[in-house]
């Protein structure tokens, strides 16, 4: 009960602010039109670009307010559905914007889609794939149930994911950043694996655990396992060096590693 007061409270604060920005639009659009454009004889081209321009400025405000209803719907829905929500509300603004701005041109909406043409073929083939990859970030968000922070493996690489949008996804690496679309994510096109913590079925397919001794094929010293994660091992030498193995290269031969045990006694 208390998150979903909480939720219908985030709520009322952003339609509150939708609704005060529409109102404060509205007014200073009528305000500049009858009490500045009027008296002074503006012509009607500036006053068709002092109307565009202040729709426009009204736009971003709203749409860079939007962008914190991730802020608010994140701790009530979690990070997938208020990720959604901010693109979709975001993108129902500009919509809106786009069609108002077309009204000061004398240019209906109905009038726009019917008498298009090739215009409107060009933008519905540009708008089809902008949407796509939409809802590609909406499957990823909803599906793969990933979030920022988390450890992942892209196509056995090694990152933690560092921001998530509705078209990409960026995934910071030990040697720079990778960004990836949704739509490659999901067709499967790029794969991500999610690191979990070690657990017991990792540890017993490796031939030791954190704490045994080992000799390594690196110059053939010896040290101890300091860490053992989902990818990698960590390997504190005893000249003092610490080396970091992928799990992977031992499964397949390409580092040795060999734990040390004591020999018993006959």
């Amino acid at each position: 009960m208390i998150v979903l007061a909480n939720l219908i409270t985030s709520m009322k604060k952003l339609f509150a602010y939708i609704f005060t920005t529409i109102i404060i639009a509205a007014l200073t659009i009528f305000f500049v039109d009858f009490f500045i454009a009027g008296p002074m004889n503006v012509s009607d081209t500036l006053r068709l670009l002092g109307n565009v321009s202040l729709v426009v400025g009204f736009t971003l405000m709203t749409i860079y307010g939007l962008s914190k209803i991730k802020n608010l719907l994140e701790p009530h829905v979690g990070i997938q559905a208020a990720t959604i929500l901010e693109y979709i509300a975001v993108t129902v603004t500009a919509a809106v914007a786009f069609f108002i701005t077309l009204g000061f041109f004398g240019v209906s909406a109905s009038a726009l889609l019917t008498s298009a043409g090739i215009i409107t073929v060009t933008v519905g083939l540009i708008i089809s794939t902008f949407v796509g990859g939409i809802l590609s970030g909406a499957l990823v968000f909803t599906t793969y149930k990933y979030k920022i922070g988390d450890a992942v493996m892209v196509n056995n690489v090694p990152g933690k994911i560092s921001d998530m949008t509705a078209l990409v996804m960026r995934i910071r690496t030990d040697i720079g950043q990778i960004t990836i679309p949704n739509s490659a994510i999901a067709s499967g096109g790029v794969i991500l694996t999610a690191v979990l913590p070690p657990h017991e079925n990792l540890e017993t397919r490796l031939p030791y655990k954190a704490g045994d001794r080992v000799l390594t094929s690196f110059k053939n010293e010896e040290g101890i396992i300091r860490e053992v994660t989902g990818y990698h091992t960590v390997v504190q030498l005893d000249s003092g060096r610490a080396l970091t193995f992928l799990n992977n290269s031992i499964f397949t031969g390409a580092v040795v590693v060999v734990k040390v045990t004591e020999k018993t006694p006959d």
